[in-house]
């Protein structure tokens, strides 16, 4: 197994180590950077993503531990947001817009003009509603005050995505929602470089620098690009 760094140096945040069973050095992981790591033997390929996809850590096929930059052991479920296939991104996994619904909610709390004009508009909402139900026999009315979160979420908020857009557009997009979301896990693609040519490999290596984002590549196959 082979690892290359690709990207630009900067601030670094957060850095994490990966230590997988039976390899001599820790796979060093920091913020800014996307690292690529080559594993040659196919089985041993499929085992280590597989173990790291079953969040299992020192219990998995091929046990690994993740340790953060002070020498503290992270738990495997919060050290990685896998990405097995580069054109159906995980753009909704809760770590991404669980936390943007978090932040629009802090955001509203801030800023009080705009929190009380959002709630007024949400109250005429559903007066409308109610003024509808009145054609019914029964009574009708909402349970619960309008809340952003759940607006939010009952109309699907989502990171809007173009089946138009290339696949490395949609990549920069992901990396920017990740910055959003001040994602603290790894985001971990698998053969992502199968899918980008050197320009490409280029730009998306760019944009990880300036999203300070921490990406690890696990490449099944030997590829002799470097970056710096």
């Amino acid at each position: 197994a082979k690892s290359r760094r690709g990207g630009l140096f900067g601030r670094i945040r957060g850095p994490m180590r990966l230590m997988l069973s039976g390899f001599e050095a820790p796979i060093e992981i920091k913020g800014g950077h996307a690292l690529s790591f080559e594993i040659e033997d196919k089985r041993l390929f499929a085992r280590v993503c597989q173990s790291l996809h079953s969040e299992l850590g020192e219990e998995a096929l091929e046990p690994y531990t993740v340790y953060d930059d002070e020498g503290g052991k992270i738990r495997p479920a919060k050290a990685f947001l896998l990405v097995f296939n580069p054109f159906d991104l995980p753009w909704n996994a809760k770590p991404l817009m669980g936390k943007i619904i978090d932040r629009m909610e802090e955001m509203l709390l801030a800023d009080d003009a705009l929190r009380l004009s959002i709630e007024e508009r949400g109250r005429a909402l559903s007066t409308a509603v109610e003024e509808m139900g009145l054609q019914l026999q029964s009574d009708y009315a909402f349970k619960v005050d309008w809340e952003i979160a759940e607006y939010l979420k009952s109309f699907d908020f989502e990171v809007e995505v173009d089946e138009a857009d290339s696949l490395l557009e949609n990549l920069i997009k992901f990396l920017k929602l990740a910055e959003d979301a001040s994602l603290k896990k790894a985001l971990c693609f698998l053969n992502l470089k199968n899918f980008l040519d050197e320009t490409e490999l280029e730009e998306f290596f760019r944009q990880v620098f300036l999203s300070k984002s921490k990406v690890l590549m696990l490449e099944g196959i030997h590829d002799d690009r470097v970056f710096e």
